[in-house]
């Protein structure tokens, strides 16, 4: 749906794309750091760690002001039906958002911690694991963008398997199997569990454009 000339309003749709706009932004902004967090785990990189360290702050500013603009439109256009969901979905959105690049932050600074004290990373654990993540999340952006509700459904069936392999690269790490088996790096457990918790945030953004179009709520499995 293109917002642009769909109300009376000229400053109502504007308002409205502008919230849009800034939304996506932020999803491009959050897979730049995803990425970057990748050479981080492979390389290892403490400066690109530095940098998603440093611009974790200005992001999610620039999420609690799309939160705002929700608020705005919210108390001066009262809106209705659709254009209430796109607006209710697009703040919930920025929430995550603001979520998202928390995660992304803490496994940065775990990543760093880690190479300071100079333990492994297991990149061959936690590499295939961001993978998932960051495909989840690029996918459920893409919706969102979108407004693609078969393909968030699809998302959520998706989160099914980064948990499961969440769970494996859990027990992996801890195995006495593994042919190389360095101490346990505790660094390495909140790293998962912030890539798992990326996927979380896919699936509430899928469940959010579900909502969105169908004005159906697929939130804790009622509806797949």
């Amino acid at each position: 749906m293109t917002l642009s000339g769909y109300h009376i309003l000229p400053h109502y749709d504007a308002a409205l794309d502008d919230i849009r706009i800034r939304i996506n932004a932020i999803c491009g902004s959050l897979l730049q750091y995803m990425d970057i967090l990748k050479r981080v785990i492979s390389s290892p990189d403490v400066d690109a760690a530095n940098g998603i360290i440093a611009g974790g702050g200005p992001l999610r500013e620039e999420a609690r002001q799309a939160l705002s603009l929700c608020s705005a439109a919210l108390t001066q256009f009262h809106p209705l039906g659709g254009d209430l969901r796109l607006v209710l979905v697009l703040s919930r959105c920025g929430d995550k958002l603001q979520e998202c690049m928390e995660e992304i932050t803490s496994a940065a600074r775990h990543a760093k911690a880690s190479i300071k004290r100079q333990k492994s990373l297991s990149p061959d654990i936690v590499l295939p694991l961001l993978e998932m993540a960051v495909s989840e999340f690029r996918d459920a952006a893409r919706c969102l963008k979108t407004q693609n509700a078969d393909a968030a459904r699809e998302i959520r069936l998706r989160d099914k398997e980064l948990d499961k392999a969440h769970r494996q690269a859990l027990a992996l790490l801890v195995s006495s199997e593994r042919e190389v088996r360095p101490s346990l790096n505790v660094s390495l457990i909140f790293i998962i569990r912030s890539l798992e918790r990326i996927g979380d945030i896919a699936k509430d953004i899928a469940a959010a454009v579900v909502f969105l179009k169908e004005a159906a709520d697929i939130r804790h499995g009622r509806d797949i």
